[in-house]
């Protein structure tokens, strides 16, 4: 759990860790848990996003920071709303960071000290949820300065109406109540990534502005990337074709965005044409198996 020494948003992402199943000695497998079993689930899916990145662009590989940057932003929610310090930017979500970079969603620019860029990004009619992200890999800092930031940039979008939104922050006061506080908004000079969401936004242009509030070793190259989210409601596996094999146990997934009633699950043999019941879930739970 986090956060850093210096109020950094820690741990970035989250990933499942428990009950792994994986290769043990003399060609047997072991069921275990712990951070071995969720740091590899999140390089296998970074590398998967490399892929992906390279069969748009020709082969090219992308930076670093455009493939956490699409992690994190597309993340799902887990814990309290935006980061928090049990789960970061909430648990991977591979399928949605896939769909961004093979759709373009991000920008690339760069910026000195005291100067500002502004970006246009249009949110079409019918969106649940939009979140924007600024993320920059920044320079090194000398060994436990804090805070650790050297390069200070800071994001604001501007909606179709004027209004004005500030990116997630959390209180890091070093106590377990306030450690739990859901996030609020407000001007971050702590952390190299800073993301704004909003539910159900206005369709129309939305303005980011980035600044170089501190930028002394520049210029500094940075990502903007965007998750434009219109289903409420998404099964992710299986999807598109899979199927269950006879006598095995599978794990039903879907992705939900502002919903908050329990999920009804069921199943058709004749392609829609009746449907039997499962079960009823919670409406924070997104998997079933």
């Amino acid at each position: 759990r986090g956060p850093a020494h210096d109020g950094r948003i820690k741990p970035d992402i989250a990933a499942n860790g428990q009950n792994q199943i994986s290769t043990s000695t003399n060609n047997t497998y072991q069921t275990f848990g712990g951070t071995s079993g969720a740091a590899p689930g999140i390089a296998g899916i970074a590398a998967q996003l490399y892929e992906a990145y390279g069969d748009a662009n020709g082969g090219a590989l992308p930076q670093s920071a455009l493939i956490k940057a699409a992690m994190l932003n597309t993340a799902h929610e887990a814990g309290n709303i935006g980061p928090d310090f049990k789960f970061g930017w909430g648990i991977v979500n591979g399928l949605r960071a896939g769909m961004l970079i093979e759709d373009g969603r991000y920008l690339m620019d760069d910026i000195s000290q005291g100067d500002t860029n502004n970006h246009t990004i249009a949110v079409p009619a019918g969106t649940t949820q939009v979140r924007f992200m600024a993320y920059w890999s920044d320079a090194p800092a000398s060994p436990g300065a804090n805070p650790a930031l050297v390069n200070d940039l800071d994001l604001v979008v501007t909606d179709p109406s004027s209004g004005t939104h500030l990116p997630f922050i959390l209180d890091h006061t070093p106590n377990p109540t306030t450690l739990n506080l859901p996030a609020t908004n407000g001007v971050d000079h702590l952390n190299n990534m800073e993301q704004v969401l909003l539910y159900n936004p206005a369709a129309g242009n939305y303005y980011i502005e980035i600044s170089g509030f501190n930028v002394p070793v520049g210029p500094q190259e940075y990502f903007v990337v965007y998750e434009i989210i219109t289903e409420n409601l998404v099964v992710t596996y299986p999807n598109s074709g899979e199927s269950f094999v006879p006598g095995e146990t599978e794990s039903i997934h879907w992705d939900a965005t502002n919903t908050t009633a329990d999920f009804d699950l069921e199943y058709s043999i004749d392609n829609g044409g009746s449907w039997n019941a499962i079960t009823t879930v919670n409406g924070d739970v997104t998997n079933y198996g």
